[in-house]
């Protein structure tokens, strides 16, 4: 009965292990374009550029194109991404004048 507890255990432990295998290689793999995106904007600005600052720069980028080229024709839609790009504008003002 022992080695049944120790055997369901040690399933238990391999299972655990793969997922957190899983869940790191999955971090790796979404966090891989945004790292690209990084040494993108930092070669184009030549100055080191955070992660931080490169998301609020694919935002303002994402924002603005949203705003111009609207998927769904609303008013209210664009002013709500005009309104993102000024936010996301606004937050690259401020991580510059952090760094």
């Amino acid at each position: 009965m022992n080695m049944k507890k120790g055997m369901t255990l040690t399933e238990r432990n391999t299972s655990f292990t793969e997922l957190s295998n899983f869940i790191t290689d999955a971090t790796a793999w979404f966090q891989t374009p945004m790292e690209w995106l990084r040494k993108y904007y930092s070669a184009v600005l030549e100055r080191e550029v955070s992660s931080k600052q490169a998301s609020y720069i694919t935002q303002a980028q994402l924002a603005l194109i949203l705003a111009i080229l609207p998927i769904i024709p609303s008013l209210l839609v664009q002013v709500l991404n005009f309104a993102w790009f000024g936010f996301a504008l606004y937050k690259c003002k401020k991580a510059n004048k952090s760094t």
